[in-house]
C-alpha cells in the first residue's frame, strides 16, 4: 500500500471525547470487529514511544503484534504502528471539531508487507477489505460514544 486507506465519519461528541476514546488503546477491544487483546508493556501514562501488545484473533488463529505509539497531538491526531507476522502497519486517527460534533478520520497503510499471499492481495484488500473494515470500526465509536462511552 503507496498511501493510506482513509474513511470518515462524523460524531455527536466533542473532540476531546472522542480523541480520549480513540487514543486509548486498551478500549480498542470495545469496538474491534475481531476479539482483540492488548497489554502495555511500557510504563507510565501513553505517549509517544508507549508500547504495547496485541493479540487480535482473526482467520481462526490468534495473531500477535507489537505496537508503538508514533504520534500523539492531543485532541487532535493519534498515530501508531503495529508489526507481527504479516507485516508493519500504520494506524492513524485525526480528530477534527465540525459544528458541535468531532469528524473522526481512521486510516491504515502497509509499511511492510510480508508473506507473499498478503502482497498479491494488496489491491483487492485496499479497494474493498480495508475500506470496509474502517467504515465498520467508524460506525462502531460512533455508536459507543453516542450511548455514552468515553
Amino acid at each position: 500500500m503507496a498511501r493510506p486507506v482513509e474513511k470518515q465519519i462524523v460524531i455527536e461528541r466533542p473532540p476531546e471525547v472522542v480523541f480520549a476514546y480513540v487514543s486509548d488503546l486498551l478500549r480498542h477491544p470495545e469496538w474491534a470487529a475481531h476479539k482483540l487483546r492488548l497489554e502495555q508493556t511500557s510504563e507510565g501514562a501513553v505517549g509517544v514511544g508507549s508500547t504495547f501488545l496485541s493479540v487480535g484473533h482473526e482467520m481462526g488463529r490468534d495473531n500477535e503484534e507489537n505496537v508503538v505509539v508514533t504520534e500523539m497531538v492531543p485532541n487532535s491526531k493519534f498515530v501508531f504502528e503495529a508489526e507481527g507476522n504479516a507485516g508493519r502497519f500504520r494506524h492513524h486517527f485525526v480528530v477534527e471539531g465540525a459544528d458541535g460534533s468531532t469528524r473522526l478520520t481512521k486510516g491504515t497503510e502497509g509499511l511492510q508487507i510480508n508473506p507473499l499471499l498478503f502482497k498479491l492481495l494488496t489491491p483487492v484488500l485496499v479497494a474493498f477489505l480495508l475500506p470496509n473494515i474502517l467504515n465498520g470500526d467508524l460506525k462502531r465509536i460512533k455508536a459507543k460514544l453516542e450511548e455514552g462511552a468515553g
